[in-house]
């Protein structure tokens, strides 16, 4: 079977990697946003509530989930396998194995193409855009409401097809033949939807210049010019102006590669390594082409000439400051430390761009200060502009080198943006950890080397709470910025973010832009690692999922530090520093439960004392407890108390709003009963059978038979509970959970 998100949610009979077969009719709107919600968390657990608000946003009917199990039913009998749609204790799992999915096979072949690109392996590409774009049935998600979400997948999937189109153009521009008169029409047509996408219009203009279409092609850069110029205050890049250069100086020859704009895959390899032969010179022996540069002079390539003017005497093209024209004040040098600096610096490295002469430009003639002004035949610049009628630049135009003149980045920014602060606000009414937090000051600002600091412990127990409390207060110790990450690792309704996806939030948050992040995980952790490398950066990497996510995110500077908090220990991540946070003490819980509420009478009261026990001491069901009394003033502690002390309605109470004991121990939960490894399935089994046995403590000798493993597997599966806390070793091989643990294990395993 076939799934199909590009286009409305769609089922197909077929095999994977074969053509889809006929489509399955998805008879109702509401199963086809059920389907969709599904598909975009595909292989992991989606929330009833999630399913919920796909289908009827925020005002569910009071049938909702009668409605819901009638939605999967139907949905079920659609699938070849009903057993793809399982039900899990907090919701629905769909599974689906690898090339089923439109999107996924849509990215590889992405991937291929993008490959064949950067080989310039022009039929290939082509074949490879075809068969992506195959794919596309309309837009992504089409038909669904909003509710659904999928907003990022969609924007990405878009910019990927419109990318594809870009990659296929450039292709069929260089391979030339019949083809190139049918790009002309469907050009036309892109450059009317994007007008301010340089790329379409740039092949525009060589496509109809190919096709002796001259005049036109002058026209599409002189109407982009003016657009870009008047909307943006802006002029054409590097691309378009290599375009315009061809089609005025009337080369044809379809073997050239088209001109490429930075970012993409912009490469000065091919070119010759000899210097171009001297141009002719104009009756007044100025140099009207690329100079040959002197001795001394850097073998770079030399800068673009003057571009010749039209019979108005107006600019056709980049121009480059010749000797005597006015001084103008040379743009600020970037930062040297710090985070804006190797941003701009690490920004044209990833763009392809190794040329000295692209990466440092010449400084400006002209300035008065005589050392400062070499001759034009030193520098490559040329003298007063010509007329395009003017012979000489005729048989310049005609005898010139016609590669593509350098591309030239822009300046850095005259003022450069403030380095990131994106911690948060520290949270209201924290309360005690004395002394972890200042174990974890001395170690985030020791002498040396920075190390990474990781904070463990159950859900809720206040790692993030700690985590912020302690970076603001060091802030003023990073002064080039702090970056803040939510890795997703323990949110409700949220698959973990990748590596590659931190990875690019990462850079986005230093200035990269998202066109030069790196593809490959590996190259974007060494552009961040470069980037971070000379500054003093705190980075705060929230909600961690496993070492391997984190691993790729450190930075290598000595000035740079890291806090990561994480349910587990995160024991396999060498050379951290490890704070696992037990819940509060009697007093810290009691105050903290005083302070949140507002209710000054509550001190040490023993209603005070019962509601700190009945919620085991944990911070994040203290709040809770706090909202309710806060938002209740008629509830008396007592009253409250009482009603914890059932434990089968004390996780039922500890839900307030967003804040929910049970959805935080959920998300480890589901999480081990979707993986794919035994030993997760295992420990999520082992976990409901506890909740049977309900005991306090036990071992794997007493749940080996409950669960019908051997006592091996028992033990691992014991181990991977407290690998994710939500068991405590109290003794070797004797296992306690905590109180709400215990709740949630009886509740699942009833």
């Amino acid at each position: 079977m076939r799934f199909g998100l590009l286009g409305p949610p769609a089922l197909f009979d077929g095999a994977p990697g074969g053509e889809p077969g006929e489509p399955r009719l998805v008879p109702s709107a509401k199963s086809r946003a059920l389907l969709g919600a599904l598909l975009l968390d595909a292989g992991r657990v989606v929330s009833v509530e999630s399913l919920m608000d796909a289908l009827w946003g925020g005002a569910p009917p009071m049938s909702a989930h009668a409605s819901l199990h009638n939605h999967v039913s139907r949905l079920r009998r659609l699938l070849d396998d009903p057993e793809r749609l399982r039900t899990v204790p907090s919701g629905y799992v769909l599974r689906i194995n690898e090339g089923e999915l439109d999107v996924h096979v849509f990215d590889a072949r992405v991937a291929a193409a993008r490959a064949a690109h950067m080989c310039h392996e022009r039929e290939r590409v082509v074949g490879e855009v075809e068969a992506a774009l195959a794919l596309w049935r309309g837009a992504p998600l089409a038909g669904l409401p909003p509710e659904v979400g999928g907003y990022a997948l969609t924007h990405r999937l878009r910019e990927a097809r419109l990318l594809l189109l870009e990659w296929r153009y450039d292709a069929e521009l260089a391979l030339g033949g019949p083809r190139l008169d049918e790009l002309v029409s469907e050009l036309a047509v892109l450059t009317d939807e994007y007008p301010l996408r340089e790329v379409y219009h740039r092949q525009l203009m060589l496509a109809l210049h190919r096709t002796g279409r001259r005049a036109e092609a002058l026209a599409v850069h002189t109407e982009l010019r003016s657009r870009l110029v008047e909307r943006l205050g802006i002029e054409p890049g590097p691309g378009v102006q290599a375009a315009h250069v061809e089609v005025l100086r009337g080369s044809a020859d379809t073997g050239h590669r088209p001109a490429t704009p930075p970012g993409r895959s912009l490469d000065f390899r091919h070119r010759p390594a000899a210097a171009p032969p001297c141009p002719p010179a104009d009756p007044g022996g100025r140099r009207v082409g690329p100079p040959v540069p002197s001795a001394g002079t850097s073998h770079g390539p030399a800068a673009p000439p003057n571009p010749p003017a039209d019979p108005g005497g107006r600019r056709v093209g980049p121009s480059v400051p010749s000797v005597g024209t006015s001084h103008r004040p040379a743009p600020p040098p970037a930062r040297t430390s710090g985070v804006g600096g190797p941003a701009v610096t690490l920004a044209r490295s990833s763009a392809g761009i190794s040329d000295p002469a692209v990466a440092s430009p010449a400084p400006s003639a002209g300035t008065g200060d005589p050392a400062a002004t070499p001759s034009a035949s030193s520098t490559g610049t040329a003298g007063p502009a010509l007329r395009i009628s003017d012979p000489a630049v005729t048989r310049s135009l005609s005898t010139a080198d016609t590669s593509p003149p350098p591309a030239q980045l822009p300046p850095p920014p005259a003022h450069p943006s403030p380095p990131p602060a994106q911690l948060p606000p520290p949270p209201a009414h924290f309360t005690g950890r004395h002394a972890v937090s200042d174990a974890l000051r001395r170690t985030l600002t020791a002498a040396g080397p920075r190390p990474t600091v990781v904070l463990s412990g159950m859900a809720g127990v206040g790692k993030t709470a700690l985590a912020l409390v302690v970076a603001h207060d060091l802030a003023k110790r990073f002064p080039d910025g702090q970056l803040h990450l939510d890795l997703h690792g323990a949110t409700p309704g949220r698959t973990p973010l990748t590596p590659g996806q931190a990875l690019a939030a990462l850079l986005r948050d230093l200035g990269i832009e998202p066109c030069r992040v790196p593809e490959c995980p590996d190259s974007a952790s060494a552009l961040l690692r470069s980037l971070l490398a000379p500054t003093r950066t705190l980075l705060v990497l929230d909600g961690a999922a496993s070492a391997a996510q984190v691993r790729p995110l450190l930075p290598g500077g000595a000035g740079c530090a890291v806090v990561v908090t994480s349910r587990s220990p995160l024991t396999s991540l060498d050379g951290a520093a490890r704070f696992p946070l037990a819940p509060l003490s009697d007093e810290d819980g009691a105050e903290l439960l005083r302070a949140a509420s507002g209710r000054d009478g509550l001190g040490r009261s023993p209603a005070s004392r019962h509601l700190v026990a009945r919620t085991g001491r944990l911070p994040l069901a203290l709040r809770i407890v706090a909202a309710r009394l806060a938002a209740r003033p008629a509830l008396t502690p007592e009253a409250l108390a009482q009603q914890l002390a059932d434990s089968k309605e004390r996780l039922r109470l500890l839900e307030y709003d967003d804040l929910s004991v049970r959805r935080s121990l959920a998300v480890t939960y589901e999480a081990l009963t979707a993986s794919e490894h035994t030993v997760d399935r295992d420990a999520a089994l082992v976990l409901r059978r506890m909740g049977a046995l309900d005991l306090p403590a036990c071992g794997a000798g007493h749940l080996a038979p409950l669960t019908g493993l051997d006592v091996r597997r028992t033990e691992a599966a014991l181990d991977r509970l407290r690998d994710v806390a939500l068991l405590e070793e109290t003794a070797y091989g004797r296992y306690t959970p905590h109180d709400l643990v215990r709740d949630f294990a009886r509740e699942t395993g009833g």
